[in-house]
């Protein structure tokens, strides 16, 4: 588990790294990338193994797992098609 938390401390480092400097269109799909490939997969295997561990029910921690890599994945896509077809007002 600490190298799946170093992984994803890293991958927030590289985004913010990434994405300064940018306009906020490039921003947004950085940070949907970013959370679609490596931000949603290592939270919610986190969360669904400490959750799993805590309770001591594999089939809750997975219940967990599932449910957060999906409401994360959308919030993903959602991001990245904000930063694609979101007008820039001047």
């Amino acid at each position: 588990m600490p190298i799946a938390i170093t992984i994803l401390v890293l991958a927030i480092i590289l985004t913010v790294y990434i994405g300064r400097n940018k306009e906020k269109k490039k921003k947004l799909v950085t940070w949907g990338v970013a959370t679609i490939v490596a931000i949603a997969p290592l939270i919610s295997w986190i969360a669904g193994i400490l959750f799993g561990m805590d309770e001591g029910d594999g089939f809750i921690g997975f219940t967990v797992m599932v449910y957060s890599f999906i409401l994360l994945e959308v919030i993903g896509f959602a991001l990245v098609y904000l930063g694609i077809f979101k007008r820039m007002v001047k």
